[in-house]
């Protein structure tokens, strides 16, 4: 592997219900970059099948001075494996990473460029987010692109309606995080409440224009964003983040109603909602 220039880790979890190849894919994405992360936390999110077992240990022993895997007895959620992960990390800045998503060779080099250069200004930056592209099956099948605002104003305001970071491209401050209360327990919009909890509280939080992860999407992600359930789960967010200063009535009627039309959609038309519009 090549030098490490700046130390920061990376946080992922996993759990069995995952593919092995799209695990292993994206991990060789994380040591395949310019610049290296120091440590590459993995929570395993309850027993794994011997695949995935396989494709860690393969990944571990090949770099063993680098990974750090901590298992789960029994399967929590990604928010709940999250906050185990975090008293794991080492440094003072660490990236999330999708166990199958790809983060486009650049990513971390300009991440890392960025936090110096926001710092400068933003003595409370907290998060340095990016842009995603969509793909299905092959990774050149670009199907969408999710684009996020940029400046800490921008986002703020698109908080009211939408998740303004994308997840899977996060860089976070440990320190910060845990002034916020770590990762919730939810297991619906856990990262949408985050970036909701940090403007709260004051951080900031910025995008870079650049694409920093190649999502892989699937009609299984369109098919879990339906449901009363989910429906009623985002409504009462939407609630909670108002109390917290993130919205307002208007923005909580205005984004439950359009949420509310694309729940009762079907899946097929969900998808065609996300890629033809939302994620154009």
């Amino acid at each position: 592997m090549k030098e490490n220039i700046s130390k920061f880790s990376v946080l992922m979890t996993i759990y069995k219900k995952e593919k092995a190849e799209y695990f292993d894919r994206a991990l060789e994405s994380l040591e395949n970059q310019t610049v290296l992360p120091a440590q590459i936390v993995i929570v395993k999110d309850g027993p794994l099948n011997e695949s995935l077992e396989d494709v860690i240990k393969i990944h571990a022993k090949k770099f063993r001075d680098i990974y750090t895997v901590i298992s789960l007895k029994q399967n929590h959620g990604r928010g709940y494996a999250s906050k185990i992960g975090i008293k794991h990390i080492s440094n003072e800045w660490f990236a999330r990473m999708d166990s199958d998503d790809i983060s486009t060779k650049d990513r971390f080099k300009l991440q890392i460029s960025a936090i110096d250069k926001y710092t400068k200004n933003y003595p409370k930056l907290a998060v340095v987010g990016g842009q995603i592209s969509e793909f299905m099956n092959n990774e050149k099948n670009i199907v969408g692109y999710r684009r996020v605002p940029l400046t800490p104003n921008e986002i703020e305001n698109f908080a009211a309606y939408r998740s303004p970071i994308n997840n899977p491209t996060a860089m976070i401050n440990k320190k910060a995080l845990l002034e916020i209360g770590n990762y919730s327990e939810l297991n619906v919009l856990e990262d949408y409440d985050l970036w909701v909890r940090f403007l709260s509280s004051n951080y900031t939080l910025v995008n870079i224009s650049d694409t920093l992860v190649n999502m892989r999407v699937g009609n299984g992600m369109y098919k879990r964003r339906g449901g009363i359930k989910y429906l009623e789960a985002y409504v009462k967010q939407k609630v909670v983040w108002k109390k917290q200063g993130i919205g307002s009535t208007k923005t909580v009627i205005l984004s439950s109603i359009a949420m509310m039309g694309s729940i009762i959609f079907p899946t097929s038309l969900r998808k065609l909602l996300y890629q033809g519009i939302l994620h154009k």
